[in-house]
């Protein structure tokens, strides 16, 4: 993620662009979110390991908002 992130904030023209960061792992998507200079769309939370864990992960993704 951090190599494909960094390459496509070297084109102008497509680093204005929003991403979807989909991944099964946290790491990832949160690399996605930490990298990425515009709104991030985050396809990856999901239910499927408790609604406890999905608040969590969804709590962390929002903390990396952009206005």
């Amino acid at each position: 993620m951090t190599r494909f992130l960094n390459l496509v904030a070297s084109e102008p023209a497509i680093a204005r662009l929003p991403i979807v960061v989909d991944s099964s792992k946290w790491s990832v998507i949160e690399a996605g979110l930490r990298l990425h200079r515009c709104k991030p769309l985050v396809n990856s939370i999901s239910l499927k390991e408790g609604e406890e864990r999905f608040l969590r992960d969804a709590r962390l993704a929002r903390r990396y908002a952009r206005p």
